[in-house]
């Protein structure tokens, strides 16, 4: 029907989807204003709506599933949105992270690679209203418990320096339990290195 009143009507397309993205902004669907101005080919515009409007808050909320489709079509315009590498490509990123690992010692190295830089990247993203900073650290919290998995699937309780270097550079709470294990890391690393000056 709205394509038949379009070819009837003479109009423009993108100033449909436009128009249509105007109207879910002031009734602040935002999910909505985010769909339209895509189908509208306004894909920066898009892109800035989801970045403050919507990506932080569905990560806050465990609605992760709703960032999907918003993501999927955007990613596919990726290079015409200014800042993608810096934001969306990071939620993408992280969205796309798996929630089983793999058995295969190659895949889950590939696994392993793709927690480390998700997690580092997470550092790009806007951090200064409360919402940003909760769903950051969410999100650093998840890649790194992650990342433990990976490492003791692939290296047992070895290999702990790297594991300990790569988990400070993700963005976590101060508080929280995983700093025990970076803390205890730590402590397992200086009394090797210890041990090593009093053998040599």
């Amino acid at each position: 029907r709205i394509k038949r009143c379009l070819q009837d009507y003479h109009v423009d397309g993108n100033v449909f989807h436009c128009a249509r993205a105007l109207h879910a902004r002031f009734s602040r669907d935002w999910s909505k204003v985010v769909t339209w101005y895509t189908a509208a080919e306004m894909f920066d515009s898009a892109h800035r709506i989801l970045i403050d409007k919507i990506a932080p808050q569905k990560i806050v909320s465990r609605e992760e599933e709703d960032l999907l489709p918003l993501l999927a079509a955007l990613h596919e315009h990726r290079h015409q949105i200014r800042n993608w590498k810096k934001e969306g490509a990071i939620y993408f990123s992280y969205l796309h992270l798996p929630a089983v690992l793999p058995e295969g010692e190659e895949e889950l190295e590939g696994v392993r690679h793709k927690i480390s830089t998700t997690g580092h990247l997470l550092n790009e993203l806007p951090y200064s209203s409360l919402t940003e900073i909760t769903a950051v650290n969410m999100m650093g919290l998840r890649t790194c418990t992650l990342l433990v998995e990976v490492w003791r699937a692939l290296f047992g309780e070895t290999e702990n320096r790297e594991l300990l270097l790569t988990m400070k550079t993700f963005p976590l709470p101060s508080d929280y339990w995983i700093n025990d294990i970076i803390t205890k890391l730590s402590s397992e690393i200086v009394s090797e290195e210890q041990l090593d000056s009093m053998v040599h």
